[in-house]
């Protein structure tokens, strides 16, 4: 079976190239980026801050209550990383969740090494925005991080009961207000004494995975961490 599954990809990867997710050149099968993109991706590099996920020099998490354990991201959300997340989030290209998931998953094995997670999820659309969009970025984020981190899937922990205002269109306290009562867990028992990875897109003031954490906490969860493909620097 394992021997089909290779050939078959195999012949996809020859009449398919893969290409570099952020930049489009076509990179060889086993390749994540070109060469190019890997030596100037803007990448979240250590000593990293656990709370806030950036650079110790990016830092900005001073005064804000964290629910979750730590948070972490391989990359800064700018340039043809903004533009990555950009086209696969708003223009379908999935298969950018290959490159972001893999990123996620090597910086989730650095900063979080010896945790065990007794599950991985994504954060939760509601039944409108997923029929709209047509899929959930934050659970195929959560597939590949799964996958590579040998994690159990388990996308129905949490429901995003109600939709809310884009979360960038506001400040950092509007954003907190925005999430309150937004989310529930499904099943309580099935998280009692877990340890949970939260994936998500894009962090900028954490308070979407924050939310989520909260409630997973107070639902009966051991402890919650988080990753993101991505964080925004601090501002200037």
């Amino acid at each position: 079976m394992h021997k089909l599954i290779d050939l078959t990809d195999c012949l996809l990867t020859a009449l398919y190239p893969r290409r570099c997710a952020l930049c489009g050149k076509v990179i060889p099968p086993t390749a994540d980026m070109c060469k190019d993109c890997e030596a100037t991706v803007p990448r979240v590099l250590p000593p990293v801050c656990i709370l806030c996920g950036r650079s110790k020099e990016e830092c900005f998490c001073k005064n804000f209550r964290f629910y979750y354990s730590g948070l972490v991201a391989p990359f800064y959300y700018e340039d043809a990383v903004r533009r990555c997340i950009h086209q696969f989030k708003f223009y379908g290209k999935t298969q950018n969740a290959r490159m972001l998931g893999k990123a996620m998953a090597d910086t989730v094995r650095r900063e979080f090494a010896g945790i065990t997670f007794d599950f991985v999820t994504g954060v939760p659309l509601t039944s409108k925005s997923l029929k709209s969009r047509g899929f959930n970025q934050s659970k195929l984020l959560a597939v590949e991080v799964g996958k590579r981190l040998a994690i159990k899937p388990a996308h129905d922990l949490l429901v995003k009961i109600y939709d809310t205002p884009a979360q960038h269109t506001m400040n950092s306290s509007m954003r907190r207000g925005n999430l309150a009562g937004v989310f529930d867990v499904v099943n309580p028992r099935a998280i009692k004494d877990k340890t949970i990875l939260i994936c998500d897109d894009v962090a900028t003031t954490s308070s979407t995975i924050n939310e989520c954490s909260k409630m997973l906490l107070l639902s009966g969860a051991k402890e919650v961490y988080c990753v993101t493909a991505a964080v925004t620097r601090k501002a200037k």
